[in-house]
């Protein structure tokens, strides 16, 4: 049993699932924008046909993340994310055995089941069950951590796929998701504190009952909105990293290099959200975090746009890319636990997360078609206009809140 008030860089379970998480994300889901030049130069198939195999992988994700959440609610959440990671290695290690595009593409279908029981939503929903109000300084740390994951996936995928080839990349993945993940995950998620027994919140049995009062909510389709916005975002410019940059004449070198940034950025950003809420003791607020990275992600690419083949834009694009996205993980599931609760959380999170993998589902397809048919400015330029569509999603949705809050379930 875990004192609910311990500080979670004295928890060992809770870095066990950082380490987890990283890994996770780095082997199952940073794995494909890695690998993607090296896919179009093996199979001969376009940057357009391949970004669909990530797309029905996160369609897969979002629809099997309800059935997940419910798991989550249901107290399951050890089975189902060490299982998960476990599925998602073997599916993995399949990918060079591929010899038509339909066989790519169902695999990264079935791999999209496997991420909605592993990546971020059902390790935070874990964590809200397990530690109620006080998650979110374990969800701040996890985060820290696993914001390197990028940084562990596109230089390791570059050089053991020079090396020798991407095929053994695929399989050295495979092996530290199954060897390394999974006994973590198991581990990890053996904390026992603070439940919905202790939180005076009282979780509802029936779907029906927490599905038909949230639809009819618009709070929960303002933030249904605004996570998918930042979403697709994110989704179109990571997906499309490499040959972006690669537009501004920017040497394959100094493209992972920058590429790799990215998961920094990220750690900074929530590194100086915890010292300010921690060690300078100020509470600040989730929605204003928000407001303010989506302000950044506009600015983001337009600095690339106007800034050309220029380093200091492409500089400019990292840190504003990169940070505000970084605290994207973070808001997301407290602002949707201090606006929808935290009773039935797996489900309601799982539910608002579909804007969220949606959006990330379609753009990368969306990116790759835009970058063959006009060019990547276009791209950026619509990345842009997403980000301020969640932007003015978020200020109404601020309003609706206060005018007609969600109802207590």
């Amino acid at each position: 049993m875990v004192n609910k008030d311990t500080p979670p860089w004295r928890n060992n379970k809770l870095w066990s699932l950082a380490v987890a998480e990283t890994l996770s994300w780095a082997c199952l889901f940073y794995v494909f924008p890695a690998l993607l030049l090296r896919w179009k130069e093996s199979f001969g198939w376009s940057i357009s046909q391949l970004s669909i195999g990530f797309t029905l992988a996160l369609i897969a994700s979002a629809i099997t993340g309800i059935i997940a959440g419910r798991v989550i609610d249901s107290g399951h959440s050890r089975k189902l994310m060490t299982f998960s990671v476990v599925i998602g290695a073997i599916l993995l290690s399949l990918l060079p055995t591929v010899t038509a595009i339909w066989q790519f593409y169902l695999i990264w279908l079935l791999i999209g089941c496997t991420l909605a029981g592993c990546l971020y939503d059902p390790c935070f929903s874990y964590l809200t069950r397990t530690f109620q109000g006080n998650a979110k300084n374990g969800i701040i740390m996890i985060t820290l951590i696993a914001g390197f994951a990028s940084t562990i996936s596109y230089p390791l995928c570059t050089l053991v796929s020079e090396l020798y080839g991407w095929e053994i990349t695929i399989y050295l993945l495979s092996g530290i998701l199954c060897l390394i993940s999974a006994p973590l995950f198991w581990y990890g998620t053996s904390i026992r504190v603070g439940t919905e027994s202790n939180s005076g919140e009282k979780a509802t049995s029936s779907v029906i009952g927490i599905v038909k009062p949230t639809l009819s909510s618009p709070v929960f389709w303002g933030l249904m909105m605004t996570f998918a916005a930042m979403a697709s975002n994110q989704g179109m410019i990571v997906s499309q990293i490499f040959p972006l940059l690669e537009s501004r004449d920017i040497s394959p070198t100094s493209t992972v290099f920058f590429a790799s940034c990215i998961g920094p950025m990220q750690v900074i950003a929530r590194l100086i959200l915890f010292a300010t809420e921690s060690v300078a003791n100020k509470n600040i607020p989730m929605m204003a975090v928000c407001l303010t990275s989506l302000v950044f992600l506009c600015l983001s690419s337009l600095a690339l746009v106007l800034g050309g083949t220029s380093l200091i834009f492409v500089v400019v694009f990292v840190m504003f890319q990169g940070g505000p996205y970084g605290l994207f993980s973070i808001v997301r599931p407290i602002i949707t636990a201090d606006l929808l609760g935290r009773a039935n959380f797996g489900l309601l999170s799982s539910m608002v997360g579909i804007g969220s993998v949606w959006g990330s589902a379609f753009a990368p397809g969306v990116a790759g078609s835009i970058a063959d048919r006009w060019s990547y400015d276009t791209v950026l330029l619509t990345t842009s206009s997403i980000a301020a569509v969640g932007l003015v999603s978020l200020i109404v949705t601020s309003a609706l809140q206060r005018r007609n809050p969600f109802p207590s379930l």
